[in-house]
């Protein structure tokens, strides 16, 4: 980020809610007045102006669109509020004059009796503001379209996005980047690729979903004067949170004074095929470091004695590619006693892998308080059995975007496009985490939008080592929801903190394991 904006950064605020356009809408129904619009705008103008002193050419671009809930209006009024503030500036409105709103014309009149210069392009070819007139401006301001778009961009507002975008300015957003989804981050044909983005009363979804947040720039949350009654309310009724770190003392299981290893519950860790003891040895330390109190790992014969050495505070039974009547009877006791179970790391799909499987769906309908993670071969092979939407809510399944194309028949690309959709879609309750640089969690009644983590997370094991930590979290007694949202953030916490002193291409999944007692927790 250049210069120009060092001075904004303390106005950067944690918010535990992500609204989507409905959202925020109604919560301006419930509490806010007509004037709550001009608060939105006096922040705009505070940022902007928060800028390094000095005289600075800006061209503040509006629509006079009222059909996508275009942001107009505030535009012309910051920029009026600009000139006071002795910037010198000019406004480009497009559209036409009588297609604005009474607050937006009201706006204009008062921006011109002030004696600001006001542009129009009536979208018909006739404007005397060119592309070449970017030159003369050093920050632009786009209030071009609102959080209500929902239309690809095309026609002249296309070229004029495209046009900011090749320019030098510095581009402040006002709420959203024109161009952008507000419910899904997606580019709407094109969109504004903005230096800042300052949104109004709180974070919304596209600004922090892919491909949104990149072109959102440094995204400042402003308060524009929700009550706090107001704000609670939405916050019961919302369907979509993230965590702050604030947030880990609050969720994280207690240690009690009086307490033992049966206290904090019994992880079955079934992962590992032939030649595969990595996978099952980190899944099991990940439970392990969560605080889970012990953990018996299933896993093929050929791993079991290198597990024994690599971690020898775990239980562990071995199985035989052909899972013998024995084997079977030994992993259903365990199953029996577990307070979670974890099964697909390493696995494979061949017929043991498979039978093992088929064991833990078996026993888990006669225990449906059980909790039940699924990853890696675990979802592969459901996907073969076409049971990714049958399974309900004591089930977690962990897939990135490929093992999610294969559970639910859509193309990898179609999921990345809407991984809103993707994500709630299970019918059943099942609690998905669809991994992604923004991962996503929800069970189809809720979104939890996850804002931690880093590219060094993108490693082999990484996945392995959430599935444990999911798993230890629910031996302990926390809801899939829970457990698998707080997973999911400590789990980009350890990236960020090995990052602190290592760059993140050096990050192993061992690592990770190392930087879980480092992110805290509670005492």
């Amino acid at each position: 980020m250049k210069k120009l904006f060092g001075c904004i950064l303390s106005l950067v605020m944690a918010v535990m809610l992500v609204f989507t356009p409905a959202e925020h809408v109604y919560a301006q129904g419930l509490g806010l007045s007509v004037s709550s619009s001009s608060v939105a705008v006096g922040k705009t103008v505070k940022v902007t102006v928060s800028m390094p002193s000095g005289y600075f050419g800006t061209v503040v671009i509006s629509s006079s669109d009222e059909g996508v809930l275009s942001n107009g209006g505030d535009g012309v009024a910051a920029a009026r509020m600009l000139q006071d503030a002795g910037y010198i500036l000019s406004v480009l409105v497009l559209g036409h004059e009588e297609r604005c709103s009474e607050e937006m014309k009201q706006q204009i009149s008062i921006a011109r009796h002030l004696g600001v210069s006001v542009f129009w392009d009536n979208l018909t070819g006739e404007t005397t503001f060119t592309e070449t007139s970017f030159s003369e401006y050093s920050i632009i301001v786009d209030a071009i379209f609102g959080i209500g778009l929902s239309r690809d961009v095309t026609g002249v507002i296309a070229d004029y996005i495209n046009a900011i975008n090749r320019s030098a300015a510095d581009v402040l957003a006002v709420d959203i980047p024109s161009g952008i989804s507000a419910d899904t981050g997606a580019v709407l044909g094109t969109a504004v690729k903005a230096t800042i983005t300052v949104t109004f009363g709180h974070n919304k979804r596209g600004l922090v979903l892919y491909p949104g947040t990149e072109y959102a720039g440094q995204v400042v949350v402003t308060d524009i004067g929700f009550p706090e009654m107001v704000t609670e309310r939405v916050m019961k009724q919302s369907q979509t949170f993230t965590y702050t770190k604030e947030d880990l003392s609050v969720y994280f299981p207690n240690r009690k004074k009086r307490s033992n290893k049966g206290s904090y519950g019994r992880v079955v860790v079934i992962a590992g095929s032939k030649d595969m003891s990595g996978a099952c040895y980190i899944s099991g330390e990940a439970a392990y470091r969560m605080g889970c109190g012990l953990v018996h790992i299933v896993t093929a014969q050929e791993n079991a004695e290198v597990i024994r050495i690599k971690l020898p505070e775990a239980i562990v039974t071995g199985w035989s590619e052909n899972v013998t009547g024995e084997q079977e009877a030994d992993i259903t006791a365990a199953i029996h006693k577990a307070a979670a179970v974890v099964i697909g790391p390493g696995l494979g799909q061949e017929a043991g892998a498979e039978r093992l499987l088929d064991l833990v769906l078996q026993e888990a309908k006669k225990l449906p308080e059980l909790p039940v993670v699924i990853d890696a071969d675990g979802l592969n092979l459901l996907a073969k059995k076409r049971l990714y939407s049958t399974l309900g809510r004591q089930y977690v399944l962990t897939p990135h975007l490929r093992e999610m194309s294969r559970l639910s028949g859509k193309s990898v690309q179609e999921i990345a496009d809407d991984m809103t959709s993707a994500v709630m879609g299970q019918q059943a309750g099942a609690t998905i985490v669809l991994k992604d640089a923004r991962t996503l969690v929800s069970d189809g009644d809720w979104l939890y939008i996850n804002l931690s983590g880093n590219s060094a997370l993108s490693t082999g094991g990484s996945g392995d080592v959430l599935s444990g930590m999911i798993g230890g979290l629910l031996a302990q007694g926390c809801t899939q929801r829970t457990a698998a949202t707080l997973a999911v953030y400590m789990h980009g916490l350890t990236a960020e903190k090995y990052c602190e002193s290592a760059p993140p291409h050096c990050m192993l999944a061992r690592d990770i394991l190392e930087m879980i007692p480092k992110i805290g927790g509670n005492s």
